[in-house]
């Protein structure tokens, strides 16, 4: 889970990258692209870090609120699996 977290984190901060090129050009379609793979891969680990939540809780904390969990209290989870 803690490596899964990372990789979201890297995930999230390429594809903020690939959204401000994006805005600067949008009429690119290399950027337009570039943004559109950045942020496939940060939903996919997104989702794989919520499926894991829920599996790791054995379903005591549903795919909702995981999803939630991920987004306001990312601190307190990175914590968690250090």
């Amino acid at each position: 889970m803690k490596e899964l977290l990372k990789r979201l984190t890297a995930a999230e901060q390429k594809a903020d990258e690939a959204d401000k090129a994006y805005n600067e050009a949008p009429e690119s379609a290399e950027a337009e692209a570039a943004f559109d793979k950045a942020y496939a891969e940060e939903y996919k680990l997104y989702i794989e870090a919520a499926e894991g939540l829920v599996k790791f809780t054995e379903g005591k904390i549903n795919f909702e609120t995981a999803k939630a969990m991920i987004k306001t209290k990312r601190a307190e989870l990175e914590a968690l699996f250090a």
